[in-house]
């Protein structure tokens, strides 16, 4: 028996979403939570190596919402060059954030645990209240090494 099929219903399993308005509605939910992440008290370094991570991981996500566009526009061979860099850019910008966000916590947990901190990340760097150098000491070069 043939019955005729209805087109599926909107919000159900059969209903395909465009990759790019899938992509909008996650990059705005980061944004959103980027946002709503609340600036850590001045003196609770906990608070701060804390919300570092948080933006650490969005901004990833970010990158990731970034990269599935990317795989998506390079497949239509009907959008301008421009486009496509455009979107390439901004993941690479995301996955720097996201990189600076990480090693701004890495810093944050260093201040905590009295460490010297890396000095990478907003030049965080506490090596003169440890009472060490200025300088991180130079890494020294493997024996037998060919230059």
């Amino acid at each position: 028996m043939n019955t005729p099929s209805a087109p599926p219903a909107p919000g159900s399993a059969g209903m395909v979403v465009p990759v790019s308005r899938l992509v909008k509605a996650g990059l705005r939910r980061v944004t959103d939570a980027i946002a709503d992440t609340a600036p850590a008290p001045v003196e609770d370094l906990h608070a701060h190596a804390a919300r570092s991570r948080r933006l650490s991981k969005l901004y990833a996500r970010r990158a990731r919402w970034f990269a599935v566009l990317e795989r998506d526009t390079v497949r239509q061979h009907h959008i301008p060059l421009v486009y496509v860099q455009a979107v390439v850019e901004a993941g690479c910008s995301a996955d720097r954030e996201a990189r600076f966000w990480t090693d701004t916590a890495d810093d944050w947990q260093a201040l905590i645990e009295a460490r010297p901190t890396s000095d990478v990340a907003g030049a965080m760097s506490n090596w003169h209240e440890l009472g060490l150098p200025d300088e991180p000491p130079a890494p020294s070069s493997p024996a037998g090494s060919i230059r």
